[in-house]
């Protein structure tokens, strides 16, 4: 039996309660705030997986922007066994959308076990980091019944903005002015966000014929789009079952774009003005293979049946908060399309062999839900 899917549900909470986080700013993200500059941290080290990972990069380009320090995003595989030099100034946290996924538990671990502070950053703040982090932060997420973690990634997103922009504020690295200024663009942007979601449907059954009937789809997109891409590529394999790709342009035309076939659908990311002429001439170049390549730009003087117009022209670090909700309506329409609800015998089998949630995880969440994710 198909079960409902929660997506649309989810999406349509994230401006309501992204308001709600926006003027809320200074207490939700003061414990980490705090963290940040009681210890005189510079560079961040974020360790997540999956759409936790996707959504700690839609806001790592903003962070770097507002605090001036580096910021990096690393898997919890890659920090345990490889990459986890971390200097004295330089803050360390896990995030985990659940709290009890297994890859993020251990990086804790691996923290707790260097006899670093340990910051667990999750959306259920009762879940498996209470009892393995030193510090547990929930970062305004006010729940999420839809295992496929959509309100979550904008969510996160934004909080990794706030809390930078709170910190950027104490240290001075902006102004009161500025500070100011990018709360009324957030808020914007979170307007943005339902005009895209809104818009989204009629789009994608005016291209219903290529998108139900796709093998593969390729993302593009450069800075914070790039992120959005990954997000996407995640959602999209996730969901529909098919091989997806995410690059930044200029590395998808530097070996990728040789797989372009006609009929291949590829949809790329009017990133920021910077790029923007580099994208509309790559995407027009595409259409030479294809006639499935689309474009989502906010310029109104790029035109064609192909061309989705996003609503703003806010800062290009902030596009996540608003340009997201395109791809995820689009995947939550194309899986009721093409009646993609199913798991196979043999991946049901699989996901049993290698568990991804902690045993204290409530096993009635996905019961409910009627999935095995």
């Amino acid at each position: 039996m198909e079960r409902e899917l929660l997506i649309a549900q989810m999406i349509r909470e994230v401006s309501t309660q992204g308001k709600k986080n926006i003027k809320n700013a200074r207490e939700l993200t003061r414990s980490l705030t705090d963290v940040y500059l009681k210890n005189n941290y510079q560079d961040i080290t974020i360790v997540a997986c999956g759409s936790s990972y996707n959504g700690s990069v839609c806001g790592r380009t903003f962070m770097e922007k507002v605090l001036k320090r580096k910021v990096r995003v690393l898997s919890p595989e890659n920090f345990e066994f490889y990459d986890n030099l971390i200097y004295d100034d330089e803050m360390l946290c896990v995030v985990s959308f659940s709290g009890a996924s297994t890859n993020s538990i251990s990086a804790l671990q691996k923290i707790n076990a260097m006899g670093r502070r340990s910051i667990g950053i999750t959306g259920y703040p009762e879940s498996d980091f209470k009892y393995i982090a030193d510090l547990t932060i929930e970062y305004g997420l006010n729940g999420e019944d839809e295992p496929y973690e959509t309100k979550g990634v904008t969510l996160l997103a934004l909080y990794f903005m706030l809390f930078a922009l709170e910190a950027a504020l104490r240290r001075g690295t902006v102004t009161e002015a500025e500070y100011d200024s990018y709360h009324q663009e957030m808020l914007q942007c979170m307007n943005g966000h339902d005009e895209v979601m809104n818009s989204t449907t009629a789009f994608v059954k005016k291209h219903r014929i290529p998108l139900i009937g796709m093998q593969s789809v390729t993302f593009v997109g450069t800075g914070a789009g790039y992120a959005l891409s990954l997000e996407a590529k995640l959602k999209f394999g996730e969901l529909l079952k098919i091989n997806t790709d995410a690059h930044e342009l200029e590395e998808y035309i530097h070996g990728p774009s040789i797989k372009l076939q006609p009929g291949q659908v590829v949809f790329y990311l009017d990133s920021s003005e910077k790029t923007r002429d580099r994208t509309v001439q790559i995407y027009e170049a595409s259409k030479v293979i294809t006639p499935f390549a689309f474009l989502l730009t906010p310029d109104r003087n790029i035109t064609g049946d192909n061309v989705f117009h996003l609503p703003l022209k806010a800062d290009d670090t902030l596009l996540p908060l608003y340009a997201l909700v395109f791809y995820q309506q689009a995947v939550h329409d194309l899986t009721y399309m093409r009646h993609c609800f199913a798991e196979t015998e043999l991946y049901r089998t699989f996901s049993s062999m290698v568990p991804i949630k902690s045993d204290k995880y409530n096993k009635s969440y996905f019961e409910k839900l009627k999935t095995t994710f």
